[in-house]
């Protein structure tokens, strides 16, 4: 049995490393906020006008898809962490490039696995005491999710269910960096027949090094064309 000396300690082990999850959950949401006024401040109509195009394109949307809520959410994070200028760059990659000097040594670590996060699609496999331990149905890793406020009122996280989403630590924990899509389990199979088949083309067209990240980055968004 523990001594209280022991139990004291463990009391403020847990008590910290929650005060240092705090911090980082809104670390997380500042620099989001940071990164989107970037946008807004440097991208001409030009850009907007071509981001828009490009994202409509890729999931074959009408026009006014943008106009609703779901697709609106989606295309902001979509813009922020893979939209290409037409030299190949994207605004996480300048965002970090011109703004470096004014972030602090943890605001890059963040950005630098926002930069490394790629979308794609996770298995719920259960739960446990900070939000759902889920599986990504191409990478067969398992990983623990924490859900921040918005995300625990929602009602349809259950064991069984499939999610488009990105995913990135954030101090102890893995978050959802933007919202997320549910996906129906009878779509998963072509999904990923369809991924699968535009990945081992796109692989030939470009070369042998072309990775299923940099794949998922650049098409990963194409598996939310069920959606609609």
């Amino acid at each position: 049995m523990p001594s209280e000396r022991e139990s004291s300690v463990l009391v403020d082990f847990f008590a910290e490393r929650k005060a240092k999850q705090r911090a980082f959950n809104e670390m997380h949401e500042r620099l989001m906020e940071k990164m989107h006024e970037y946008a807004c401040r440097t991208l001409n109509l030009r850009e907007k006008v071509r981001a828009k195009h490009v994202f409509r394109s890729k999931l074959t949307l009408p026009s006014e898809a943008l106009l609703i809520p779901f697709w609106e959410a989606q295309y902001g994070i979509w813009l922020l962490l893979e939209y290409q200028n037409i030299k190949g760059e994207r605004i996480i990659e300048k965002y970090l490039m011109e703004e470096n000097a004014d972030l602090s040594e943890q605001e890059l670590h963040l950005a630098a696995r926002w930069m490394a996060a790629y979308p794609s699609i996770y298995r719920v496999i259960e739960a446990w005491e900070e939000g759902y331990r889920v599986d990504d149905i191409w990478a067969e890793e398992t990983m623990d999710v924490a859900l921040g406020e918005r995300e625990q009122v929602r009602s349809e996280f259950m064991v069984g269910q499939y999610l488009f989403a990105r995913l990135a630590k954030v101090g102890f924990i893995h978050r959802f960096i933007g919202p997320y899509a549910l996906i129906p389990k009878e779509r998963i199979p072509l999904i990923k027949q369809s991924l699968e088949a535009d990945f081992e083309r796109s692989k030939k067209e470009n070369n042998s090094q072309w990775s299923w990240r940099l794949f998922m980055q650049q098409h990963g968004i194409k598996a939310l064309r069920i959606y609609q």
